[in-house]
């Protein structure tokens, strides 16, 4: 047992003594008379809530016929190993009791109850886990699609955080809202901004952004951003500050995933910045007129793009925020690709997003949700093959797939030069309900036809070579470990 906290001592020792109560088919009651323990106290002992002094361990070892030495030992039997596995994996002592704070001793109990079954589901997990390469980070991300799929990406709170923040700052988001105003706010909050192409620190060369804290906060960012890039990356900075969350990365993109804390404030950080840079009740409007629309026009969709001075992921990850609640179109999904290699592109999915009111089986939700990135792929692949010299390609199409579904679905591909990335795409589909067909009028556009598209390999992901990941990320640790130095 390593993980040797006094609370998870108290919960292995009750486990004990309730094992051994239960194997002995002795009551609380016939227990409190055997040891001269209160029943009350033997309650709190068996719940992992106290642990008993050395003369009442002595009476407990006695009543329940085993020696002091047995019943005070860490070391778990077959039947009760399944607890200490629980308590030495990190998972489950970060992510359920510390961050949702679910009671520990309860869920113990629980494991006791059926220990070889959840041995087996335990391992089984694990399993699946070493086969397919899964870290804590995957599971932090999932259950973070999860809190977004469940709210229907669209979080209130976060929403009033914006504008309580505009009306106490007088910030205006009224588009195109200007960097300037960005860098203003964040000196009122004690920012010091610079400007960066870390030529002293190679292995850094490609971050966006390091936040240091040293007495005062500076935020250096990549002289290779462009002012869209700039403007989230301010806006995500003021929303750690204004909502107060001190747990969260301190790079862009992240090195590590150290928690789900700092998993889902990045995530609210970054809603709070898009709440801020694209002003929700004139979008709303101009969604209403793209909708009313006769013909799909992606010349509309780029006339956003401009006016919001937003990138096509922004742009889209918004729309997903206000469809739900202000246009009743909850059939949503939202992919992401992003990569410097046109194949690669094809092949790995870098954000991902499905929102649904319908309760599906496992199976069901996997064949849809398969459906939905083969699509995806298909139409960035006909993108990337139909593209000339551009500066935003856009692409609509309505595909069917075997379980009778529609869908509308919409990919943007906008190249960025200055990270040396011309393959960056974001797709947002819609399930064609009786709702989206009674709001979106150009979907009886002859032109939306997916025909045009072939087939492409169904081939999802590449392995990705793990150790070279590792080695390149223990490099940007130690370089970005020697510009904090520096700073200090």
């Amino acid at each position: 047992m390593d993980n040797l906290t006094d609370e998870n001592i108290r919960i292995i020792f009750g486990l004990k003594v309730k094992k051994l109560r239960n194997d002995l088919h002795l009551s609380l009651q016939t227990l409190s008379q055997r040891s001269g323990i209160s029943i009350s106290y033997l309650n709190e002992i068996e719940n992992g809530k106290k642990y008993p002094k050395t003369d009442k361990i002595n009476e407990l070892s006695k009543a329940l016929g085993t020696s002091y030495d047995a019943l005070v030992s860490l070391k778990l039997n077959k039947n009760l190993a399944p607890v200490g596995q629980i308590l030495n994996l990190d998972l489950i002592n970060d992510f359920l009791f510390e961050t949702f704070g679910i009671d520990k001793a309860t869920v113990m109990n629980m494991v006791a109850n059926e220990p070889v079954k959840v041995s087996a589901f335990i391992n089984a997990l694990i399993e699946i886990s070493r086969n397919y390469n899964l870290k804590l980070e995957h599971f932090f991300f999932s259950c973070l699609r999860s809190y977004q799929e469940l709210n229907d990406n669209y979080f209130e709170d976060i929403e009033e955080a914006v504008s309580a923040f505009m009306r106490d700052t007088n910030f205006n988001n009224h588009p195109a809202v200007k960097l300037a105003a960005y860098e203003q706010a964040l000196k009122q909050l004690g920012y010091e901004l610079q400007q960066t192409d870390f030529a002293d620190y190679p292995k850094l060369k490609n971050q966006r952004s390091v936040t240091l804290r040293n007495g005062k906060t500076t935020l250096l960012y990549n002289k290779k951003l462009t002012d869209q890039q700039k403007a989230f990356l301010y806006g995500r900075e003021i929303g750690f500050t204004w909502m107060k969350m001190d747990k969260r990365p301190y790079t862009t993109p992240w090195l590590k995933v150290d928690s789900f804390d700092h998993v889902l404030n990045n995530f609210r950080a970054a809603y709070f910045a898009q709440a801020l840079h694209i002003n929700k009740d004139n979008l709303i409007k101009d969604l209403e007129l793209f909708f009313d629309a006769p013909r799909f026009s992606s010349g509309a969709l780029i006339g956003l793009l401009d006016k919001y001075n937003a990138s096509p992921e922004m742009l889209l990850t918004r729309i997903t925020n206000v469809l739900p609640r202000y246009f009743g179109i909850n059939e949503l999904f939202f992919i992401r690709y992003s990569s410097k290699d046109t194949e690669k592109n094809l092949k790995e999915i870098s954000k991902e997003l499905h929102l649904s009111r319908h309760t599906a089986n496992f199976e069901y939700t996997q064949t849809e949700q398969n459906y939905r990135r083969w699509i995806t792929k298909s139409l960035l692949k006909y993108t990337l093959e139909h593209k000339q010299a551009y500066d935003t390609k856009i692409e609509a199409v309505i595909s069917e797939n075997g379980n009778g579904n529609q869908y509308l679905t919409i990919s943007i591909l906008r190249p960025m030069e200055e990270l040396n990335n011309n393959n960056n795409s974001v797709t947002i589909g819609f399930v064609l309900t009786d709702a989206v067909r009674k709001k979106i009028r150009f979907l009886t556009d002859k032109n939306l036809d997916i025909s045009k598209l072939g087939d492409i390999s169904r081939n999802e992901f590449e392995p990705v070579a793990e150790l070279r990941k590792q080695k390149e990320l223990r490099e940007k640790e130690a370089e970005l470990e020697r510009l904090m130095a520096s700073r200090l």
